[in-house]
């Protein structure tokens, strides 16, 4: 029986939190939605402004004649909670916490998509 259908109660997960927001933490949090996960999702990241596409450097992004990176996810129908301009500051796995600026963050599961950093 996969994690979404399992009975209430079970030991599913009810809430997966996604530390970055590029790209594979924005299509993590998508996937998890699109494959009829319901419990709360939750994707931090450290910048303050909506998660993007980074492009390729090229001539017209040098020149800022390429057109906006920004996903086009609509993360509130998707019920993705978005926690922006949020720092990662550590993770202590035995409480099933992470460390942010804000404060502890409790989760059932982890994705770190968080790039080279």
């Amino acid at each position: 029986m996969s994690e979404q259908t399992q009975e209430p109660g079970s030991s599913a997960p009810r809430r997966v939190v996604v530390a970055g927001a590029g790209m594979a933490g924005v299509q993590t949090a998508v996937a998890l939605r699109e494959q009829g996960f319901t419990g709360d999702v939750i994707l931090i990241g450290a910048e303050p402004h909506q998660p993007y596409d980074r492009p390729p450097l090229s001539k017209a992004v040098l020149l800022g004649k390429s057109e906006g990176s920004a996903f086009d996810v609509d993360f509130e129908a998707l019920a993705i909670e978005l926690r922006l301009g949020c720092e990662v500051l550590g993770l202590r796995p035995a409480d099933h916490e992470l460390d942010t600026e804000d404060g502890p963050v409790p989760y059932d599961v982890l994705v770190v998509a968080t790039g080279a950093e």
